[in-house]
C-alpha cells in the first residue's frame, strides 16, 4: 500500500501515526498538494493529502476514513478503536478532529494573507473556545487520555495548535496542554513522528527502525 502525504499536515501525522501502531505494510510518498502534482490528482481528484492506495489499487481519502481502514484491516492492542456507543469517547473524536479541521484551515488562510478573513476570526475564536472546553475535561475526567483513537486525534490537534496558533493560547493553557501531550499514551510514537523527524521525508522503514 502507498501512502501519499506531507511533512506538515496534521492528517497525514494522524494516518502514518495510526499506520505504525497498527504495523500495516505502507510505503510512503512524499508529495506537495500544493502544486496539484498529476500523480496526486489522478487518484484524487481535489489535490489533497492523505491518500492511501491499497493493495487493490482503491484510493482511500480522507483521514478518518483511512484510519477506520487501517484499524479494521490490522487490529491491534496499541490502538484501540474509539467504539461507537460510548458517546463520550465519540464527541471527544469530533471534536478532535474538528479542531484539526479548522486549525489546519486557519493555517492555511493566513499563508494567503486572509488574516482578517470571516473565516480565519470565527475560526480562531472557535479554537479558542475549543481549547478552553478540552482543558476543562482534562481538569476534570482523569480517564480522557485513554490508549484509543480518540486520544491519538486529540493528541495530534493539540500539537497543531501549539504549533500554528500559539499566540492564541495563554500562558496557562499552554502549560496545560504540554502537560497534557506529555501524559498522553501516545508521546512517544508522535515523538517519533515530530516536525523535525518528518521534515527529513525518511522512508517508513527509516523511521520504524529509528
Amino acid at each position: 500500500m502507498k501512502l501519499y502525504l506531507n511533512d506538515t499536515s496534521p492528517f497525514s501525522r494522524a494516518v502514518l501515526a495510526t499506520a505504525y501502531l497498527c504495523d500495516a505494510p505502507i510505503v510512503l510518498e512524499w508529495i506537495d498538494p500544493w502544486q496539484t502534482p498529476n500523480t496526486l490528482v489522478t487518484i484524487n481528484p481535489f489535490s489533497t493529502i492523505p491518500v492511501l492506495e491499497t493493495s487493490d489499487e482503491v484510493a482511500l481519502t480522507e483521514s478518518l476514513t483511512i484510519c477506520e481502514f487501517l484499524m479494521q484491516a490490522y487490529p491491534t492492542e496499541k490502538l484501540a478503536a474509539t467504539k461507537a456507543s460510548d458517546t463520550q469517547r465519540m464527541s471527544l473524536l469530533g471534536l478532535s478532529k474538528t479542531l484539526m479541521e479548522v486549525a489546519f484551515r486557519c493555517a492555511a488562510l493566513s499563508r494567503f494573507e486572509a488574516e482578517q478573513n470571516v473565516l480565519t476570526i470565527r475560526g480562531k475564536e472557535g479554537i479558542q473556545r475549543c481549547v478552553k472546553a478540552l482543558i476543562g475535561q482534562l481538569n476534570n475526567n482523569h480517564d480522557l487520555l485513554q490508549a484509543d483513537f480518540s486520544t491519538l486525534y486529540l493528541h495530534i490537534a493539540l500539537d497543531y495548535v501549539l504549533f500554528r496558533h500559539t499566540s492564541l493560547l495563554s500562558a496557562e493553557e499552554r502549560d496545560i496542554l504540554t502537560t497534557a501531550l506529555h501524559n498522553s499514551p501516545f508521546k512517544d510514537t508522535l515523538a517519533k513522528f515530530n516536525l523535525a523527524s518528518l521534515s527529513k521525508k525518511l522512508s517508513y522503514c527509516e523511521y520504524k527502525n529509528s
